[in-house]
C-alpha cells in the first residue's frame, strides 16, 4: 500500500513527464505527434497545475512550486500565442451589409442517428451547410436537396467525403483534391448574400500523426487561399486547434482571423472542456459574429454553428 512518500514520488514523476511534453510543445521540436501534443497544450497545463498542487498539499512544497514554474511559463506562452493569432480580427463598428448562418459539421461515417441529425439541421436550416464524412447521412441527401437546391461534392460514392449545401446560388466553385492523398476533402463555393460576395472554403484534414503530411496539407490549403480574392470563410475539421504551429502558419500566411471564441468539438463526452479541432476562420470583409458548438446527434464531433457578417468594402 502506498504511503504519502510514494504518492509524492508518483506525482513528481508524472509532473516531470508533463513538463517534458510542454517543453516539446513550446519549442516545436520535430518529434512524432508534436502537432497533436500542441492541440492538447492547455490540457497538459491543467494536468501540470493539478500535479504541482498535489505535491504542495502532500508536503513537497518546494518541489511543487518549482514544478509549477515551467507549467505557468508554458501558460504565458500559450496566452501570448493566442493573442498573436487574434491580431487580424477586426471589430467593425458599422452594421454588416449582409449576414448569413453557416453550419460546419463532421457527421461521422456510419452515424447511427443520421435521421435525427438531418431533422435537426432542417428544423432551422442555415443558408450554408458544410458536411464532412458525408456518407454518414447519404440516405437522407434527397431530404437535404428539398431545402438546399445547390450542392457541391459527393457525386462519386467511392471518393465521397466533403460536401456543401447552399440555399443561395453558387456562382463558381468545386471540389479540389487534397494532396498528398488526393482525397476529395476540399470544396470552394462563391455565393452572394444580399448582393455581397463571399467565398466559402471547406476542408477536412488528416489526423496529424505524421508531421510532414500535416505540414504538406496546410501548405496546399494556404496556397489555395492565396488564389481567392474578396471576403472568405474557411471552415472544417482540421484535426488541430488554432494554437498549433500548422494552424498558426495557415492563419498568418492566409491573413485569417478567428471567431470571437473557439468552442470545443472533440471528444464529444468532454463537452466544453474538449479540444477545438473543428474551426472557422474569416478574411477580408467577412467576420464571424457568433460561434457556438451544438449537439453531436450521434457524431464523434460537435458541430459549429456560426453567424457571419459581410461588410461593405471601403
Amino acid at each position: 500500500m502506498w504511503g504519502k512518500a510514494e504518492f509524492r514520488g508518483g506525482l513528481l514523476v508524472a509532473l516531470g513527464a508533463v513538463i517534458v511534453l510542454l517543453a516539446i510543445v513550446v519549442s516545436g521540436r520535430d518529434v512524432p505527434g508534436v502537432i497533436l501534443l500542441q492541440s492538447l497544450r492547455f490540457h497538459l497545463m491543467a494536468a501540470g497545475v493539478f500535479l504541482a498542487l498535489g505535491l504542495i498539499v502532500l508536503g513537497a512544497r518546494w518541489r511543487g512550486l518549482l514544478g509549477l514554474l515551467p507549467v505557468l511559463a508554458a501558460g504565458v506562452h500559450g496566452y501570448w500565442l493566442i493573442g498573436e493569432l487574434y491580431a487580424n480580427r477586426t471589430d467593425y463598428a458599422a452594421v454588416p451589409a449582409a449576414q448569413f448562418r453557416f453550419l460546419s459539421f463532421n457527421v461521422l461515417n456510419g452515424n447511427q442517428r443520421a435521421d435525427e441529425l438531418v431533422d435537426a439541421v432542417l428544423a432551422d436550416p442555415p443558408e450554408i451547410v458544410l458536411i464532412m464524412e458525408t456518407p454518414g447521412i447519404r440516405p437522407h441527401l434527397d431530404r437535404m436537396a428539398e431545402v438546399y437546391p445547390h450542392r457541391l461534392g459527393c457525386e462519386r460514392p467511392e471518393t465521397c467525403d466533403i460536401s456543401l449545401y447552399s440555399r443561395l446560388p453558387i456562382e463558381e466553385g468545386g471540389i479540389e483534391l487534397f494532396r498528398p492523398f488526393n482525397w476529395e476533402r476540399l470544396v470552394t463555393a462563391r455565393v452572394r448574400v444580399d448582393g455581397q460576395p463571399v467565398t466559402i472554403v471547406g476542408a477536412h484534414l488528416t489526423k496529424p500523426y505524421d508531421n510532414h503530411v500535416a505540414w504538406q496539407e496546410m501548405w496546399v490549403l494556404s496556397n489555395l487561399l492565396r488564389t481567392i480574392d474578396g471576403p472568405l470563410v474557411l471552415a472544417g475539421d482540421f484535426n488541430s486547434a488554432i494554437w498549433t504551429e500548422t494552424m498558426g502558419m495557415l492563419i498568418v500566411r492566409g491573413g485569417l482571423a478567428p471567431g470571437p471564441v473557439t468552442p470545443a468539438t472533440w471528444p464529444v463526452r468532454l463537452g466544453p472542456v474538449g479540444v477545438p479541432i473543428d474551426n472557422m476562420l474569416t478574411r477580408g470583409e467577412a467576420q464571424i459574429l457568433t460561434l457556438e458548438s451544438g449537439d453531436s446527434h450521434g457524431s464523434n464531433h460537435r458541430p459549429l454553428w456560426a453567424s457571419i457578417g459581410l461588410y461593405a468594402a471601403d
